[in-house]
């Protein structure tokens, strides 16, 4: 099946972790306050965003985290 048949998440899983971490930022920067989401919640959803790309932190691979891989 070619890629642009597949949903849209499936796709998005498919591409490289920096442009997955690339898509998640834009998509947390795109909720803002009045969306319902809980503030506090939006906050530190932002601000864990901006130290990943900052590289101040780094993120945990799926075996790391959840003790497998896919």
């Amino acid at each position: 099946m070619p890629a642009t048949k597949l949903p849209l998440r499936q796709r998005a899983l498919k591409l490289p972790a920096r442009k997955r971490l690339g898509l998640a930022a834009l998509l947390i920067e795109s909720v803002t306050a009045d969306s319902g989401v809980d503030p506090a919640l939006l906050k530190e959803l932002k601000k864990r965003s901006h130290e990943l790309q900052s590289g101040k932190v780094r993120g945990l691979s799926t075996e790391e985290a959840y003790g497998f891989s896919l």
